[in-house]
């Protein structure tokens, strides 16, 4: 999504307001891959962000007409992604501990190696770690690491100074960092 410009979000924005079949179909073939990926960071499951982007592509078909071609269609999208994927890692966790309360089989690490429990233990911090952050500087982390856009493609995202995203990610990587050092001196 790195080549897309405003105006062609505009543009789409306003062929959405007209209920433009063909303006969906080109924001849909230009973001669904980027936008997917973006769900995939947040879910780690391939086939539950198809089935939340298919879900946000109806939502934002749904509320067309009150879409403001004016703000960023950009930003709009990838915050109903980032809601719908929390939402549903929000529903797999519930479901988790009700199987876990309904004394289901526990699987157990017994055949998993010591580096890739270790590896996912890792990852498992990771993601809390970066959970705890306040959710802008989250953002800005996320669209940099996972996403790869640029500072200046993240200030225009998410409305902010370029100066200011820099400073989100610097701060985001220094926490990481102390929690990281807190977690191998464990």
């Amino acid at each position: 999504m790195r080549s897309l410009t405003d105006e062609q979000f505009r543009a789409w924005g306003h062929g959405l307001q007209r209920s433009d079949g063909t303006s969906f179909a080109e924001l849909f073939d230009a973001t669904y891959d980027s936008l997917h990926r973006y769900a995939m960071f947040i879910t780690r499951d391939s086939d539950a962000a198809s089935d939340i982007l298919q879900d946000v592509y109806m939502k934002l078909w749904r509320v067309r007409t009150t879409i403001d071609p004016e703000r960023s269609l950009k930003a709009l999208m990838y915050q109903v992604v980032r809601n719908y994927a929390l939402n549903h890692e929000r529903q797999k966790k519930r479901h988790a501990s009700e199987a876990i309360e309904a004394d289901s089989p526990s699987v157990g690490f017994d055949n998993m190696d010591d580096e890739r429990l270790d590896a996912a233990r890792l990852q498992e911090h990771m993601d809390l770690w970066i959970a705890e952050m306040p959710e802008r500087r989250r953002e800005a982390f996320m669209l940099s690491r996972y996403e790869r856009l640029s500072h200046e493609e993240i200030a225009t995202l998410m409305d902010l100074a370029p100066k200011t995203v820099n400073n989100h990610i610097v701060l985001a990587l220094q926490h990481l960092r102390k929690r990281l050092e807190s977690y191998q001196e464990n």
